[in-house]
């Protein structure tokens, strides 16, 4: 994708995407923006916070949450609880995927979305394999709504500031 074709997951996060009843007030599209510059990024409350407020956008802590959890509720984030209990929101990448693949490092707790890095090959079988897993949850009479894996362990940076010590 050239750098002015937004991506699947990007273009599902307009404004006029919006769930029914949430108004686009500057807050929200402010948010907006801000996840769909970053897709692979996971965002905690403060963290989103303090990027608005750098954006010019002043939201109190109670506001993003609940605009958060909205964009999650309706399906255009996936929220999750990191290894410090700490919640997390990301931009789905694809809604048509049933699985979202994440690695966390148990050292700086940053999280990366796998998805670009282990190619569409790996990504389509592991997704085949949550697909066929999640028929027969349904089969069971049982209806998730949202599947995440989770990897633990050092990202790069901090396997290599442990072999420097």
């Amino acid at each position: 994708m050239s750098a002015r074709t937004p991506s699947p997951a990007t273009a599902a996060l307009s404004v006029q995407s919006l769930p029914p009843g949430m108004r686009a007030t500057r807050a929200t599209k402010a948010l907006l923006a801000l996840v769909g510059s970053q897709p692979g990024m996971q965002w905690s409350v403060a963290e989103v916070q303090a990027r608005l407020q750098k954006m010019g956008v002043d939201v109190n802590r109670v506001t993003s949450y609940r605009l958060l959890d909205r964009l999650a509720a309706a399906g255009k984030l996936v929220k999750s609880v990191d290894a410090e209990r700490l919640t997390r929101y990301a931009l789905r990448a694809d809604a048509q995927e049933p699985l979202q693949v994440r690695y966390e490092c148990t050292d700086c707790h940053s999280v990366q979305s796998l998805e670009e890095r282990a190619g569409d090959a790996a990504t389509a079988q592991v997704n085949q394999a949550m697909a066929q897993y999640l028929q027969v949850l349904q089969e069971q009479g049982l209806a998730p709504e949202q599947t995440e894996l989770r990897l633990q362990g050092l990202c790069a940076d901090c396997k290599h500031d442990t072999k420097k010590s």
